[in-house]
């Protein structure tokens, strides 16, 4: 049972591509399509049944037949009309002229006046037209409707009851349902009517408020780069010159301000290009681009980078990498090295002493893609459990719990989340207070070498058990 539904899904998405609906940008023009093709499937489909039953109860083909199978075709051939127009007021006024006229040529000719049979047909056309048409053609369908149903009890006047067993019930009984029909008509033309003009009205402000928030966001998006721009061209010339200045005979002192201002600067670079990555991934502007690389490598080069930040705090950086592994894979080496760097970058920032560990795991799954690991663990303050669970939000920081004092923008956590989201792999920290931290990031890579000599010994899925485990 749990495939029926995405089977259906799978049918229904390929009959709107046929249809060629992906071109309506309208939210109402949408739904009024789908209220076309499901409204002619449902005619068809009771129709159906209908034309059985006649067949059978007549013994054979009659006229009725005809005239219902010209119907349906119309129904069905129209519905398959939308794949060349999305005019909905032609559907509604040809629609309603259908219902009307098989209304009225199965009941005019019998002189018999209101079929009750047929009531609710009339009823449905006040529905479809309610949601499909404008107000001046349900007031014009309503105003039909109500004209033919006065036809209908005129026309039973003429009809001779003296066959009927009691032909004052016959009359009293055709009054009845002429004025039901025409009380049912007018209530539901009111009541869809109002139904019809508010759900408009809601999908044009919804789509007026989603134009405004798109827009608002691209704004935004475009503010933040070109602050992003501005900002870092004249911090870019200050941290050049104060490069130099580090260069020059300074005394202790001197130098000490000048490092302060390198440091400092170096740390606002990083949040403006924080916050210029989150503005992008809320507008979806950043893509994941495939090339061939060496995460081997990419490990090492990273290493090299941070390791001057490590001996600067008498810190131990290490790379493990897991041995049998294929050499190359695709994906997106430079936000795989983003997200690998943020962690680092925060392991070195949160650790006084002890150590940072990196290593790298996999395990084949047999179809060419493999779970690539990346562990970062460190000896540092850690995380308490009730941080753990905000870390990856944004501007969430980790805290300090001896010195109660919080570092960091509260960004690159979120970023890595974000970030591995879009790889379609997961990210989760393990941590104790006092005990350093443990972060994990598994994303599903593909080899561009396969190398069968990875350890059969890895778990089905490496994130849960391996983060157990530790890297030691």
């Amino acid at each position: 049972m749990k495939s029926v539904g995405p089977l259906m899904k799978n049918v229904i998405r390929r009959w709107e591509t046929f249809l060629r609906l992906e071109r309506l940008t309208s939210a109402s023009d949408m739904f009024k399509a789908r209220t076309v093709y499901v409204a002619a499937l449902g005619f068809f489909v009771v129709q159906l049944a209908n034309f059985v039953q006649m067949y059978f109860a007549y013994g054979g083909w009659i006229l009725d037949h005809t005239l219902l199978l010209v119907a349906v075709s119309i129904f069905i051939g129209s519905a398959l009309s939308l794949r060349y127009h999305a005019n909905f007021d032609f559907f509604s006024a040809l629609w309603g002229v259908i219902i009307l006229l098989g209304v009225g040529g199965t009941s005019l000719p019998t002189n018999v006046g209101i079929n009750s049979a047929l009531l609710p047909i009339m009823i449905a056309g006040t529905v479809l037209i309610a949601l499909l048409g404008s107000r001046r053609s349900l007031i014009f369908y309503c105003l039909s409707a109500s004209l033919m149903v006065i036809c209908l009890y005129i026309n039973s006047g003429q009809a001779d009851l003296s066959v009927m067993s009691n032909p004052d019930y016959i009359a009293l009984r055709n009054s009845q349902r002429t004025i039901q029909a025409l009380i049912a008509i007018t209530l539901c033309g009111l009541v869809l009517g109002l139904m019809s003009y508010s759900m408009t009205k809601l999908f044009q402000k919804l789509e007026f408020n989603l134009d405004i928030a798109q827009k608002a966001e691209a704004a935004k998006t475009q503010f933040l780069a070109d602050m992003s721009h501005e900002l870092r061209t004249p911090l870019n010339g200050v941290l050049g010159m104060n490069q130099l200045l580090l260069r020059t005979n300074l005394n202790d002192m001197q130098r000490n301000y000048a490092e302060i201002v390198d440091d400092c600067g170096k740390g606002m670079i990083v949040v403006i290009d924080d916050i210029l990555d989150l503005s992008r991934l809320e507008a979806d502007k950043i893509a994941l681009t495939e090339t061939a690389f060496n995460p081997a490598k990419m490990l090492e080069s990273i290493n090299a980078l941070y390791q001057a930040n490590a001996n600067a705090k008498n810190i131990e950086l290490n790379v493990i990498i897991e041995p049998g592994l294929p050499a190359m894979f695709t994906g997106d080496h430079g936000r795989l090295r983003q997200i690998i760097s943020n962690l680092i970058n925060n392991a070195i920032k949160f650790t006084d002493t002890g150590y940072v560990t990196v290593s790298m795991r996999a395990l084949d799954m047999q179809n060419g893609r493999w779970w690539m690991n990346f562990f970062v663990q460190d000896s540092g303050i850690g995380i308490t459990p009730d941080r753990q669970a905000k870390i990856f939000q944004r501007f969430e920081q980790a805290q300090d719990g001896q010195t109660n004092t919080v570092r960091g923008s509260g960004l690159g956590l979120a970023i890595c989340r974000e970030l591995t989201d879009l790889f379609g792999g997961e990210i989760s920290v393990t941590s104790e207070p006092g005990k350093g931290s443990l972060f994990c990031v598994a994303l599903p890579l593909a080899a561009v070498v396969l190398n069968k000599s990875v350890s059969e010994t890895l778990p089905e899925r490496p994130l849960e058990v391996v983060m157990k485990r530790g890297v030691a």
